[in-house]
């Protein structure tokens, strides 16, 4: 009793130490001098014309499957409207469409025209950071915006190049000054997400939400991430990585960047000859006036091409090319981008066993192409692992069938050594030797398939085939959870029987029997806020395991030998050493003992 009191306080000690850790150290130590407010100010929000402006005139865009709306004012992307059914703000609204295009405000609008220098005492080519641009041209595949001034022509060409999503956008800057003219070019893509939009809670169990957004930089060959936490107050200096600017450059040649959600992501691929740097930077709500709790604070993600600063001679010109994806993450039409020939982008996040988890997303779409269902693809993927692994899972599986079957020899040894545990310890080697067990060997397969499983999760938790698709009558969004909680309760059912067919060894009856309910109780909770493609995946990984455990066992049991001897273990004396030329083992030593059995 005094034990089990000494355990459960320092288990207080050690939760206590954690919170410390965490959420008491400001209280404990101070916050001494670390900034409290990323460092941004009003030169960096940007320039706009004063005074009476143009009414901005408008350009769409349109294919298949997406609407694109592009504005005067800088030549900016207002609005990108999905067309395809699925791409519904939700499975019970199957009129609306997904839009992703969510800044609002015209500094910070994606794809627009930004040629000021950030050197302020150059001979800058332009005096403002968003400049307001005449529709020179508008079809129904390509947008002509100019911008004439004493000193500067400007000319953006925007147009559809036959693939979903996608838009080629070129930009002429030509310097009409009488003397040399410094521009620096950058083009960017944005996203606005609300913390109720990006927040996982306890209820997710790990599952990243639809509009957990990040920021991607892609530079020499090498692609980085960035969450909300990179850009904390004190993380903005020089020796991070970050510019006079405050965004955040990858080491390299810049060859995309990029802000994106688990399913969904806008990005500008590089296609000019000259090579830019790629940046990144999140800008808090409270940037925007927006204080930290209120229910519309969030986060600006900025992901850019900056490409080097360039003083234009009287009369020449600099080109611009890049290319502009705004879409879904399906990978056929992500290895297509700017024509990359099936050299897929790595912007869906695999995690930390991607290569697996890449074999998996094209099994499971080959799958689909075959069988016309991802529900079944599904369930099919989860057989060929199960077939893949199941050499992995044999000795645990033997093991485990064959602890049980020695359950009362297991309890006789305990209750006979109990008072000694050097004879007990020998006693259980030597029945385990009998028997064939190794306890250690069942373990390792476990150990051998986490990262299999943990790959198969990520392919499945970021596989945008399943957004808003339906698998039978009671599944209406394999990447929600089930509405009716049918795979829940079939799912706990299931797992119940499992439990009942092998329940777990080393255990006393009272623990086992405890067992034999946590375990379904726990699947049955987590499918409650799970999405239905995981589900699907675990009641078909759980009937797979029930019907291998009845024919392994009874495989095991054709080939067991019965043993009647009992495991006997007794002291080693001198007496017991062997005479010369005796075959008899030799002793181990005073006070050793030996089993037989």
């Amino acid at each position: 009793m005094e034990e089990r009191s000494n355990i459960g306080r320092w288990l207080l000690f050690g939760v206590i130490g954690v919170l410390l850790f965490f959420f008491g150290r400001k209280w404990l130590f101070g916050s001494g001098d670390a900034p409290v407010s990323q460092p941004l100010g009003k030169e960096d929000w940007g320039t706009v014309a004063e005074g009476v402006r143009p009414d901005p005139e408008t350009c769409v865009l349109k294919d298949p499957r997406a609407e694109m709306t592009f504005s005067s004012r800088s030549a900016a992307l207002t609005s990108v409207r999905m067309l395809d059914a699925k791409y519904s703000v939700a499975v019970d609204k199957p009129d609306t469409r997904i839009e992703l295009v969510t800044a609002t405000r015209e500094q910070r609008m994606p794809l627009r025209t930004n040629l000021r220098s950030p050197n302020a005492d150059a001979a800058q080519q332009v005096e403002l950071d968003n400049l307001d641009f005449k529709l020179e041209r508008s079809d129904d595949t390509t947008c002509v915006f100019i911008f004439e001034s004493a000193s500067v022509s400007v000319r953006r060409t925007i147009a559809k190049n036959g693939r979903p999503f996608e838009v080629d956008i070129s930009t002429v800057i030509t310097n009409k000054a009488a003397e040399p003219r410094v521009h620096r070019y950058t083009v960017e893509q944005t996203s606005w997400r609300s913390g109720a939009e990006t927040e996982s809670s306890f209820w997710d169990l790990g599952r990243r939400p639809e509009w957990m957004t990040e920021v991607l930089a892609g530079a020499s060959g090498k692609t980085t991430r960035h969450l909300p936490t990179t850009f904390a107050p004190d993380e903005f200096s020089k020796e991070n990585g970050f510019t006079d600017e405050h965004f955040l450059r990858a080491e390299g040649k810049g060859q995309f960047a990029a802000a994106g959600a688990n399913y969904f992501v806008s990005l500008v691929l590089n296609k000019s000859a000259v090579d830019p740097t790629a940046e990144t930077l999140i800008e808090d709500g409270a940037y925007y006036q927006v204080p930290q709790g209120h229910p519309q604070f969030g986060h600006m993600y900025r992901a850019r091409l900056a490409y080097p600063e360039t003083t234009l001679a009287p009369g020449t010109a600099a080109t611009y090319d890049v290319v502009a994806y705004m879409g879904p993450k399906e990978r056929a039409v992500l290895a297509s981008i700017g024509g990359t020939n099936g050299e897929l982008l790595p912007v869906v996040d695999l995690g930390m066993f991607g290569v697996l988890g890449k074999i998996f997303l094209s099994y499971v779409d080959w799958l689909f192409a075959v069988l016309g269902s991802w529900g079944w693809a599904i369930c099919f993927l989860t057989i060929t692992v199960k077939l893949v692994v199941f050499p992995l899972q044999l000795p645990q599986l033997r093991t485990t069938i064959a602890m049980r079957r020695v359950k009362p020899e297991i309890d006789a040894i305990n209750e006979k050594y109990a008072d000694d545990m050097m004879q007990k310890t020998v006693a259980m080697q030597e029945l385990n030797r009998r028997e064939g067990i190794r306890p250690a060997l069942g373990c390792l397969p476990l150990l051998l398939q986490m990262p299999v499983w943990i790959g198969l999760y990520q392919a499945l938790s970021t596989e945008v085939g399943l957004y808003h698709t339906p698998f039978g009558p009671l599944i209406p969004d394999l990447t929600n959870s089930d509405p009716y909680h049918v795979i829940p309760l079939v799912l706990g059912g299931s797992s119940f029987l499992q439990q009942r067919m092998m329940p777990p060894q080393g255990m006393d009856p009272a623990q086992q029997k405890m067992m034999q309910f946590l375990m379904p109780g726990i699947f049955t909770a987590m499918m409650f806020f799970l999405p239905a493609g995981l589900g699907v995946y675990m009641l078909t990984n759980t009937w797979l395991g029930i019907i291998q455990q009845f024919f392994v066992e009874r495989w095991v049991k054709s080939k067991v030998q019965s043993h009647s001897a009992r495991i006997e273990v007794r002291d080693v004396t001198s007496s017991d050493d062997p005479k010369p030329g005796s075959k008899k083992e030799p002793a181990l030593g005073k006070g050793k003992v030996r089993a037989r059995g």
